[in-house]
Protein backbone atom coordinates (compact mmCIF):
# COMPACT_ATOMS: atom_id res chain seq x y z
CA UNK A 1 0.00 0.00 0.00
CA UNK A 2 1.16 3.37 -0.72
CA UNK A 3 2.45 6.14 1.47
CA UNK A 4 -1.00 8.35 -0.11
CA UNK A 5 -3.56 5.26 0.96
CA UNK A 6 -2.05 4.58 4.16
CA UNK A 7 -2.74 8.66 4.93
CA UNK A 8 -5.91 8.59 3.23
CA UNK A 9 -7.14 5.72 5.84
CA UNK A 10 -5.91 7.22 9.23
CA UNK A 11 -7.43 10.73 8.07
CA UNK A 12 -10.69 8.53 7.18
CA UNK A 13 -10.41 6.40 11.00
CA UNK A 14 -9.61 9.86 12.62
CA UNK A 15 -12.27 11.51 10.92
CA UNK A 16 -14.93 8.95 11.50
CA UNK A 17 -13.82 8.45 15.34
CA UNK A 18 -14.50 12.35 15.80
CA UNK A 19 -18.20 12.13 14.40
CA UNK A 20 -20.76 11.24 16.81
CA UNK A 21 -21.58 7.45 17.49
CA UNK A 22 -25.01 7.89 15.76
CA UNK A 23 -25.82 9.80 12.86
CA UNK A 24 -28.78 11.41 14.32
CA UNK A 25 -29.45 12.93 18.15
CA UNK A 26 -32.58 11.29 18.40
CA UNK A 27 -33.60 7.24 17.36
CA UNK A 28 -36.65 7.20 15.68
CA UNK A 29 -38.39 3.66 15.36
CA UNK A 30 -39.74 2.57 12.07
CA UNK A 31 -43.13 3.56 12.73
CA UNK A 32 -42.44 6.73 13.68
CA UNK A 33 -40.46 7.13 10.53
CA UNK A 34 -43.18 5.56 8.57
CA UNK A 35 -45.73 7.90 10.30
CA UNK A 36 -43.42 11.60 9.27
CA UNK A 37 -43.20 10.03 5.54
CA UNK A 38 -46.78 9.20 5.30
CA UNK A 39 -48.56 12.01 7.03
CA UNK A 40 -45.88 14.85 5.64
CA UNK A 41 -48.46 16.67 3.74
CA UNK A 42 -50.54 17.08 6.85
CA UNK A 43 -47.59 17.97 9.44
CA UNK A 44 -46.34 20.42 6.67
CA UNK A 45 -49.71 21.93 6.64
CA UNK A 46 -49.89 21.85 10.58
CA UNK A 47 -46.37 23.73 10.80
CA UNK A 48 -48.06 26.22 7.83
CA UNK A 49 -50.34 27.29 10.49
CA UNK A 50 -48.39 27.36 13.51
CA UNK A 51 -46.24 30.15 11.74
CA UNK A 52 -49.12 32.33 10.60
CA UNK A 53 -50.02 31.86 14.19
CA UNK A 54 -46.78 32.23 15.66
CA UNK A 55 -46.89 35.84 13.39
CA UNK A 56 -49.93 37.16 14.46
CA UNK A 57 -49.09 36.72 18.00
CA UNK A 58 -45.77 38.09 17.93
CA UNK A 59 -47.09 41.31 15.77
CA UNK A 60 -49.88 41.55 19.01
CA UNK A 61 -46.75 40.64 21.72
CA UNK A 62 -44.53 42.60 20.10
CA UNK A 63 -46.97 45.80 20.48
CA UNK A 64 -47.55 45.29 23.91
CA UNK A 65 -44.49 45.22 24.84
CA UNK A 66 -43.18 47.87 22.93
CA UNK A 67 -45.86 49.75 24.66
CA UNK A 68 -45.11 49.28 27.75
CA UNK A 69 -41.32 49.76 27.32
CA UNK A 70 -42.05 53.09 25.44
CA UNK A 71 -45.04 54.70 27.03
CA UNK A 72 -44.96 53.30 30.58
CA UNK A 73 -41.96 52.31 31.55
CA UNK A 74 -39.52 54.90 29.50
CA UNK A 75 -42.09 57.63 30.18
CA UNK A 76 -42.51 57.16 33.86
CA UNK A 77 -38.66 56.98 34.46
CA UNK A 78 -38.13 60.38 32.95
CA UNK A 79 -40.73 61.83 34.65
CA UNK A 80 -39.30 60.49 37.92
CA UNK A 81 -35.89 61.82 36.91
CA UNK A 82 -37.40 64.87 36.26
CA UNK A 83 -39.34 65.33 39.53
CA UNK A 84 -35.98 64.07 41.35
CA UNK A 85 -37.63 61.22 42.39
CA UNK A 86 -35.71 58.70 40.56
CA UNK A 87 -36.06 54.83 41.93
CA UNK A 88 -33.19 52.49 41.60
CA UNK A 89 -35.45 49.50 40.69
CA UNK A 90 -37.61 51.02 38.14
CA UNK A 91 -34.92 52.18 35.82
CA UNK A 92 -33.35 48.81 36.25
CA UNK A 93 -36.23 47.24 35.52
CA UNK A 94 -36.85 49.19 32.90
CA UNK A 95 -33.16 48.56 31.51
CA UNK A 96 -33.91 44.26 31.61
CA UNK A 97 -37.32 44.78 29.91
CA UNK A 98 -35.20 46.41 26.85
CA UNK A 99 -32.14 43.67 27.05
CA UNK A 100 -35.26 41.01 27.21
CA UNK A 101 -37.53 42.42 24.51
CA UNK A 102 -34.14 42.69 22.43
CA UNK A 103 -33.54 39.20 23.11
CA UNK A 104 -37.39 38.12 22.49
CA UNK A 105 -36.84 40.07 19.10
CA UNK A 106 -33.54 38.21 18.39
CA UNK A 107 -35.00 34.86 19.53
CA UNK A 108 -38.69 34.98 17.18
CA UNK A 109 -36.30 35.91 14.26
CA UNK A 110 -34.26 32.47 14.89
CA UNK A 111 -36.67 30.43 15.74
CA UNK A 112 -38.62 31.61 12.85
CA UNK A 113 -35.46 30.71 10.57
CA UNK A 114 -36.05 27.34 12.32
CA UNK A 115 -39.14 27.02 11.22
CA UNK A 116 -38.74 27.84 7.85
CA UNK A 117 -35.84 25.72 7.43
CA UNK A 118 -38.01 22.79 8.98
CA UNK A 119 -41.06 22.97 6.51
CA UNK A 120 -38.66 23.47 3.51
CA UNK A 121 -37.69 19.95 4.54
CA UNK A 122 -38.82 16.56 2.53
CA UNK A 123 -40.18 15.21 5.51
CA UNK A 124 -41.32 11.86 3.09
CA UNK A 125 -37.95 11.78 2.02
CA UNK A 126 -35.84 12.58 4.64
CA UNK A 127 -37.49 12.04 7.86
CA UNK A 128 -34.26 11.73 9.91
CA UNK A 129 -32.97 14.99 8.60
CA UNK A 130 -37.07 16.63 9.72
CA UNK A 131 -36.99 15.52 13.00
CA UNK A 132 -33.75 16.59 13.89
CA UNK A 133 -35.08 20.11 12.73
CA UNK A 134 -38.05 19.65 14.46
CA UNK A 135 -36.15 19.04 17.86
CA UNK A 136 -33.96 22.93 16.75
CA UNK A 137 -37.04 24.63 16.66
CA UNK A 138 -38.59 23.10 19.39
CA UNK A 139 -35.42 24.45 21.51
CA UNK A 140 -35.96 27.85 19.25
CA UNK A 141 -39.66 28.17 20.65
CA UNK A 142 -38.36 27.23 23.67
CA UNK A 143 -36.18 30.34 24.09
CA UNK A 144 -38.96 32.50 22.89
CA UNK A 145 -41.27 30.97 25.65
CA UNK A 146 -38.77 31.99 28.22
CA UNK A 147 -37.76 35.53 26.65
CA UNK A 148 -41.79 36.04 26.89
CA UNK A 149 -42.24 34.83 30.26
CA UNK A 150 -39.07 37.29 31.56
CA UNK A 151 -40.63 39.81 29.91
CA UNK A 152 -44.40 39.51 32.09
CA UNK A 153 -42.28 38.76 35.10
CA UNK A 154 -40.31 42.29 34.91
CA UNK A 155 -43.99 43.48 34.13
CA UNK A 156 -44.88 42.35 37.19
CA UNK A 157 -42.58 43.45 38.97
CA UNK A 158 -42.28 46.83 38.03
CA UNK A 159 -46.01 47.06 38.72
CA UNK A 160 -45.49 46.12 41.75
CA UNK A 161 -42.55 48.63 42.02
CA UNK A 162 -44.58 51.56 41.14
CA UNK A 163 -47.64 50.28 43.77
CA UNK A 164 -44.86 50.77 46.25
CA UNK A 165 -43.82 54.02 45.02
CA UNK A 166 -47.21 54.76 45.09
CA UNK A 167 -48.28 53.73 48.62
CA UNK A 168 -44.96 55.52 50.08
CA UNK A 169 -45.76 59.28 48.84
CA UNK A 170 -49.41 58.83 49.82
CA UNK A 171 -48.09 57.92 53.33
CA UNK A 172 -45.94 60.97 52.97
CA UNK A 173 -48.99 63.36 52.09
CA UNK A 174 -50.87 61.76 54.65
CA UNK A 175 -48.89 60.08 57.57
CA UNK A 176 -51.84 60.43 59.97
CA UNK A 177 -53.77 57.60 57.87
Amino acid sequence: MNLAKKGLIVFCAVLTAAMPTTLFAVELTDEQIGNISSNCSSIKLQLQNIQRLDAKSRVHLGAQFEAIANSLMMNLNLRLVKNNMASGDIASQQADFTNVRERFKRDYINYQKELDALIAINCKDDPYRFYEQLETVRDRRDDMSWSINRLKEIAAEHRQSVQDMRDSLYQKEHPDE
